[in-house]
């Protein structure tokens, strides 16, 4: 997907295989929300290329997808390669942790839509020469990260978003800002209901149509682990793992405190201190 990355947007993330109706014709597709901020949607079948469209509006790195090629167009201001070593490139959209990494979406065939755990991050890259030390970091670059706009109600901006993707057309049908990145897995039910987590902690469950919150409950600790859901004599429960960590929470379960440690995520993430706690703990739910 990013031919020659020079931004570290490995194409990590999970791709899904839906059947789903095209312009009237029943296709066999594979659907990919990668790093690099655009999603791709596949006839499976044949290769072909249907979609390719930014699922956030603030990437920039590159223009758009060539749709014959596969081939994103790359904006030189935003060439690492192009600016060369010991250049610091500002403001490039995604970070290097992608507009989303290794959390999983969700499907939902009743709705037709994916249910998409996101961030919501830019950066500054500087490129430099580095020689390989077997068992050392070998990354070659000092990164900033910084969230990628809109303020939210009290005055903070926000590094993440949830939201409900259409595949087909390669539009957003509705999105919730959140604070920090939202790094869980998600789940969707035959019931409408999708629920997902925050780093801050918090357990969300939304209306699969529309987005509404439904319910929140806040456990003990960032949640980066998938909801899950299980029925036992008769009753359906929800289950999460709460236990900050991952690229995003690594400041606070590293004891980091350098700004561009962590490849830049510290900085970015320095406040989650102040919203949630370390910790592991197993979260069930009942359902009524």
């Amino acid at each position: 997907m990013t031919p020659h990355d020079e931004w570290d947007y490995d194409g990590v993330n999970e791709m899904v295989l839906v059947d789903q109706k095209i312009d009237g014709e029943e296709r066999r597709l594979l659907v990919h929300l990668d790093r690099n901020g655009f999603s791709y949607t596949l006839d499976r079948v044949t290769g072909e290329l249907l979609v390719a469209e930014k699922f956030d509006p603030i990437v920039n790195w590159a223009t758009h997808v060539d749709m014959e090629t596969g081939r994103p167009q790359v904006d030189p201001r935003y060439s690492t390669h192009q600016n060369g070593q010991d250049v610091n490139t500002t403001n490039i959209c995604p970070a290097a942790l992608g507009s989303k990494d290794q959390q999983p979406v969700a499907f939902s065939p009743r709705t037709g839509l994916f249910y998409v755990p996101a961030n919501h991050v830019c950066m500054n890259y500087e490129p430099f020469e580095v020689s390989y030390t077997a068992g050392q970091p070998y990354v070659g670059a000092t990164l900033t990260m910084f969230p990628g706009g809109k303020v939210l109600w009290d005055g903070s901006t926000h590094l993440g978003r949830f939201f409900a993707w259409d595949a087909r057309e390669g539009k957003i049908v509705w999105e919730i800002p959140e604070r920090f990145s939202v790094w869980s897995g998600t789940l969707a039910t035959a019931g409408d209901i999708v629920t997902y987590g925050t780093l801050e902690g918090y357990l969300k469950v939304v209306d699969a149509k529309s987005g509404r919150e439904l319910y929140h409950f806040k456990t003990p600790s960032g949640i980066i682990g998938k909801v899950m859901t299980y029925q036992h004599q008769g009753k359906q429960y929800l289950a999460v793992l709460s236990g900050l960590g991952g690229w995003a929470g690594i400041g606070m379960a590293a004891g980091l405190q350098g700004e561009t440690e962590g490849l830049g995520a510290v900085g970015a993430y320095r406040s989650l201190e102040d919203w949630t706690n370390l910790g592991g703990t197993l979260t069930v739910f009942t359902l009524p």
